[in-house]
């Protein structure tokens, strides 16, 4: 800070792979310049050209925090609401004041909003899906079995995603038939025929998702 400008301070990053990983090189050379700036990347799913980029897997949480950062120090979050929990819930187990934690959510609106992906009307969800797969996945979704997103993990798929708060856009994959409805406002900019899944469900008898 500007006040103490040898204070140490720690930049915790977490993403699922350098391809999805925001502002990786101008962190660096800020922390280049900076000796008490020390910067630790982590990601969930790192691919093989990631290698020397990142510094651990998985994702981030209070564990990791341990491994970094004493307990007095000040923490700022920034993320998803359930990230926030996570890393909060963990603080306050640890022993860290609420008055030494500040946070930043990546919140939306909760107005539910439609996708015109194929000309349909999604302005309703179903209560039953065939959400077929381009991996050669057909599956039955069903009203209780959360966001196509969700649904998908539940069943062995693994698509790109970090937010789950339609925020990123790292979800967006191609719909080439049906419609979805989303849960919450996307605010990501979404490509025409494509749909956000971390924040959606099935609006039509079967979609076709490039999953």
């Amino acid at each position: 800070s500007r006040l103490n400008s040898k204070r140490t301070i720690w930049f915790v990053h977490g993403a699922r792979n350098g391809q999805t990983h925001a502002f990786r090189d101008e962190v660096l050379a800020t922390a280049k310049e900076n000796p008490n700036l020390h910067v630790h990347f982590r990601y969930s799913h790192p691919r093989r050209e990631d290698q020397g980029h990142y510094d651990s897997d998985g994702h981030v949480d209070t564990e990791l925090i341990k491994t970094l950062i004493g307990q007095d120090a000040e923490f700022y979050l920034c993320g998803s609401p359930p990230f926030l929990e996570s890393l909060q819930t963990g603080l306050k187990e640890w022993g860290v004041p609420n008055e030494r934690v500040f946070h930043e959510s990546f919140n939306v609106s909760k107005a539910s909003v439609d996708s015109q992906s194929s000309g349909e009307d999604a302005s309703q969800e179903v209560e039953e899906s065939e959400i077929v797969f381009a991996s050669d996945k057909t599956l039955t979704w069903h009203g209780d079995d959360g966001t196509i997103l969700e649904f998908a993990e539940a069943n062995g798929l693994n698509p790109p995603n970090s937010c789950r708060q339609g925020v990123c856009g790292t979800c967006m994959c191609k719909i080439s038939e049906g419609s979805v409805a989303y849960q919450i406002s996307p605010t990501a900019e979404i490509d025409e025929g494509s749909v956000l899944i971390c924040i959606s469900k099935p609006a039509t008898p079967k979609v076709v998702l490039d999953i």
